[in-house]
């Protein structure tokens, strides 16, 4: 994490896309957001951390980002953009950013006081920047808590999960070490989520290679577990090092696994990214097993009606045509041209200024998948 300014100049680039937009961001360094945080009625950088045509970065940037009620409440903040290119890079190096879109919220002296990953919708992140600016469950606030409470592992694992998102790993395995210490038995399920963290950052050593890894400890973990929320993570984990090896089939299985003991909150994001690597490696798995597909189809459907059932209360047109579209991407790929092609006119009908909706359409109408 930074702890101390530093001089790195970016601009924001990606402002060109939406001229409704209307905050005001800043176009100078991160040292000088972090001398100007100190004037403004948050006292805080708001740093998105953003990738160049990445779909649900834009999704962020043209709806959340946008919305006039957003707009007005980060004009409390000094808002700096984070691009994932080569300037950019040695800010999100910094933070150890990893997942975009991220917002971090960051003090004068460069400390992380929060973190806001993944598209988050505008109710939603309204709520977050209020909880935020009042002190509840920041970095901080948390480590006055459990200094208070030092037995109580659940609230240590809920450090552990916020400081790993806003990308202080070193912080965050200290605390683990402290929770497997207090119970080396794993009987609780904050202790047994540690450990499982322990064993994964094991397999992802940056210098170990996918064909390297070795899965057995995290087998042997997951074969004495009975809790579901451990198994989704451990068998989430497991399809992610299979599919880095590019074992499809071993990463299919541990996704199925993943998905019969999915907590109902996991179901969106997670949903998505199945339906994503789907569509990305569908001639493989059509080719490997025709019923791949079918599940991924099946969880993108259920993925696509969480999306539905949280427009109803936070309307986000960019977000549900986006998630339209990729789930009409799941449908085409598993020959359901002509839902594929419903799903996608209800997409353009809700997002009718979203460009890419209609090249797609157009790929498809010409026989491309």
């Amino acid at each position: 994490m930074l702890r101390a300014p530093f001089a790195v100049s970016f601009l924001f680039a990606c402002c060109h896309l939406l001229p409704a937009q209307s905050i005001e961001w800043w176009q100078k360094d991160l040292d000088g957001a972090l001398l100007a945080a100190k004037d403004k009625p948050a006292a805080m950088v708001l740093l998105y951390c953003w990738k160049d045509g990445h779909g649900v970065c834009m999704d962020m940037f043209q709806g959340t980002l946008a919305e006039k009620q957003v707009v007005t409440a980060a004009a409390d903040f000094v808002c700096m953009g984070a691009k994932d290119d080569e300037a950019g890079r040695i800010v999100l190096a910094k933070y150890g950013i990893e997942q975009v879109p991220t917002v971090l919220f960051l003090a004068p002296d460069g400390s992380v006081v929060d973190v806001a990953p993944g598209y988050v919708p505008v109710k939603e992140f309204l709520a977050e920047i209020a909880r935020i600016r009042a002190g509840k469950d920041t970095v901080g606030e948390l480590k006055k808590q459990i200094a208070a409470a030092p037995q109580d592992l659940g609230l240590q694992m809920r450090l552990v999960r916020k400081l790993r998102t806003a990308g202080d790993k070193a912080g965050s395995l200290a605390v683990i070490d402290a929770i497997v210490a207090k119970d080396p038995k794993l009987a609780s399920e904050p202790a047994a989520e540690a450990m499982l963290l322990k064993l994964t950052d094991q397999i992802f050593k940056p210098e170990i290679t996918p064909a390297d890894y070795d899965l057995k400890p995290l087998r042997d973990f997951l074969g004495k577990q009975r809790n579901k929320n451990i198994l989704f993570l451990g068998y989430d984990r497991m399809a992610a090092a299979e599919y880095r090896r590019q074992n499809l089939k071993a990463a299919a299985e541990a996704a199925g696994k993943a998905w019969k003991n999915i907590p109902p909150d996991q179901v969106l994001a997670w949903g998505q990214g199945i339906a994503g690597k789907a569509y990305e490696n569908w001639q493989a798995l059509e080719k490997l097993n025709k019923e791949l597909l079918k599940q991924a189809l099946e969880i993108s459907k259920k993925a696509l009606e969480e999306v539905e059932k949280r427009h109803k209360t936070s309307p986000d047109n960019p977000f549900l045509g986006s998630a339209m579209y990729l789930h009409a991407a799941v449908q085409l790929v598993c020959n359901q041209r002509k839902e594929a092609f419903a799903t996608m006119d209800k997409a353009m009908a809700i997002d009718p200024n979203n460009e890419n909706l209609k090249k797609a359409k157009d790929r498809w109408l010409d026989g491309s998948k």
